[in-house]
């Protein structure tokens, strides 16, 4: 099922390419869609980072990768190289939230402090894991362990995370990010 799903994404970008190509745009403009996305310089997810991108940014897009079609060569900012192809869309993303009441907000900051930003299971989800864990008991044990990291990641400070993060030199996703990547003090 994973690879009908990412030959669909690939062909769509193709025809989107294509569409635009078609309608005179010499090189088909693309969205960053996910946060803190990586642009590579190579195809790897270990490849070296050249830069940082954010939600709504526009690429220019160059084409799939001729060996892994999963990544993407796009220029931004006059920087060149690969972007995974979960990572952008046509359009640009919403950049509103939507509250259970149904009122919008594009400001987030509440959101992100809350941690409602990291839930790991929408009810939806639990539901799923709850009854197919009738029939596969790895399921509901699963949907368990989830549901104690949600609470375990509750208790968490954002403060002790971005300890923790500088502690064990990983990559900070948390909070504005303007490094390219851990160490670099350009």
């Amino acid at each position: 099922m994973h690879k009908r799903a990412r030959r669909l994404v690939t062909v769509l970008a193709w025809c989107a390419a294509s569409t635009a190509l078609a309608a005179g745009a010499s090189e088909p403009t693309l969205y960053v869609k996910a946060r803190n996305t990586r642009l590579m310089a190579s195809a790897s997810p270990t490849a070296e980072v050249l830069t940082i991108l954010q939600p709504g940014q526009k690429v220019i897009w160059k084409g799939a990768d001729s060996k892994n079609k999963q990544w993407h060569h796009v220029v931004v900012d006059g920087k060149e190289g690969l972007v995974f192809q979960s990572n952008l869309a046509k359009q640009p993303p919403s950049m509103e939230l939507v509250a259970k009441d149904g009122t919008r907000t594009s400001d987030n900051r509440g959101l992100i402090s809350s941690g409602a930003a990291i839930r790991g299971l929408a009810d939806g989800a639990t539901q799923y894991g709850r009854e197919k864990g009738k029939q596969v008991p790895s399921f509901s044990d699963s949907v368990d362990q989830i549901k104690e990291l949600e609470k375990l990641a509750r208790t968490i400070t954002p403060e002790e995370l971005a300890a923790h993060v500088d502690k064990a030199h990983l990559f900070p996703v948390v909070g504005p990010q303007a490094d390219a990547s851990p160490g670099d003090k350009r």
